[in-house]
């Protein structure tokens, strides 16, 4: 299984709210609660707090110093260094017999000059309401995944009043900024088949904005027009 980031999960939580709207067209306070979760994953290292499990080796050749998210994790690197040097005490046992635990205390108890330390710590995360700024994620392909009748109606609806146009645009330089929200009725009705098309695969991908831009990529599963 591939190993997910977290901008993996944040476009996760995204996917998330996004069906619980398109589900249920009343407001649903979990979709705020998702989209706060998703912006805190996505722009913070380590969103939550963290154990931290940290060991450091001082031997003759200066020292090593290992950390990893669980004992057994810490204590599977410390167990290497002792197994590759387990000939330097007096221990006749097997070490790739022994446990990681059992093999490396073996070893510190009996060699002279090397030593252990290990130390469990925990990281706090940081504060959920720190610093008030928001970010967000939209899809970037080319302006020609849309006919030029519908750059035209493009055109026509950014610089509209929000309450008199049938969806959220506004003019990028070589392209346009296309809300991704679901629409219903009359509103839907008014979106040219291949733009909707367009918004609902950057939705998908858990992003609130389509950008559509003169130099920017097409996308195998949209269809494409000459202009």
């Amino acid at each position: 299984m591939t190993q997910l980031t977290r901008h993996d999960f944040a476009r996760l939580l995204a996917r998330a709210r996004i069906a619980i709207t398109e589900a249920d067209q009343t407001p649903n306070p979990l979709c705020a609660q998702l989209a706060e979760a998703e912006r805190y994953v996505e722009n913070h290292a380590v969103p939550w707090a963290a154990d931290i499990h940290a060991a450091f080796i001082d031997h003759r050749e200066g020292g090593n110093l290992y950390a990893a998210f669980s004992r057994e994790a810490l204590m599977a690197e410390v167990a290497q260094f002792c197994r590759e040097w387990w000939s330097e005490i007096r221990d006749e046992r097997d070490p790739a017999e022994l446990s990681d635990e059992d093999v490396s205390s073996a070893y510190f108890d009996h060699h002279e000059n090397e030593y252990l330390w290990t130390e469990h710590v925990c990281v706090d995360g940081p504060a959920l309401n720190a610093g008030r700024l928001r970010f967000g994620r939209h899809l970037v392909i080319s302006t020609s995944h849309i006919r030029p009748s519908t750059a035209d109606l493009l055109d026509q609806w950014a610089p509209m009043l929000p309450e008199c146009r049938p969806l959220g645009v506004a003019e990028a330089g070589h392209g346009w900024f296309v809300l991704t929200d679901p629409l219903e009725g009359e509103e839907r009705d008014m979106i040219p088949s291949e733009l909707w098309k367009a918004i609902a695969f950057a939705r998908a991908q858990g992003c609130r904005w389509l950008l559509l831009d003169r130099d920017a990529d097409t996308v195998d599963a949209l269809e494409t027009f000459d202009w």
